[in-house]
């Protein structure tokens, strides 16, 4: 959960190599006013199952809550946390989720950051993740969107 994160990774700087992902499922209180708890509660174990299917060793993945997600990847380079995150991505949105009133397909959306050389705070990683997760909403949703907090070359 979102405390336990912190608690692993809120006082150390975060690296120019590590990448914080944060998703967040689309649509998700529409899919329970529709269809219901139950199916909402289905749609989390699905994507928590298909994040947890893609964590290599040393990745941490926590429910933020409600339906976002937190992915911390250390080690990494961009084009893996982009491939990762659209891997996760695309395999949530090619599920059929059965429910008593039929087949739901979700999608998601997400958004990457990575922290810097000098090192900054949990936290301000967290936050760039986050407003790139918004910039995938807003362009359209069931996306990967990369912060402007990107690792340079």
């Amino acid at each position: 959960n979102r405390r336990a994160l912190f608690d692993l990774h809120g006082d150390a700087p975060v690296g120019a190599f590590t990448a914080v992902v944060v998703f967040d499922l689309d649509n998700f209180k529409a899919i329970n006013y529709e269809f219901g708890h139950a199916a909402g509660d289905e749609v989390l174990k699905v994507f928590a199952r298909e994040l947890a299917g893609n964590l290599r060793p040393g990745d941490v993945a926590a429910r933020m809550g409600g339906e976002e997600f937190a992915l911390v990847l250390k080690r990494t380079l961009p084009e893996t946390v982009e491939a990762t995150a659209e891997a996760i991505r695309a395999a949530f949105a090619a599920h059929h989720i059965e429910t008593e009133t039929g087949s739901l397909i979700c999608t998601v959306s997400a958004g990457f950051a990575f922290g810097t050389k000098e090192g900054l705070g949990f936290d301000k990683v967290l936050n760039a993740a986050d407003k790139a997760l918004y910039d995938a909403k807003r362009a359209g949703r069931n996306r990967v969107t990369a912060s402007p907090l990107r690792r340079a070359g």
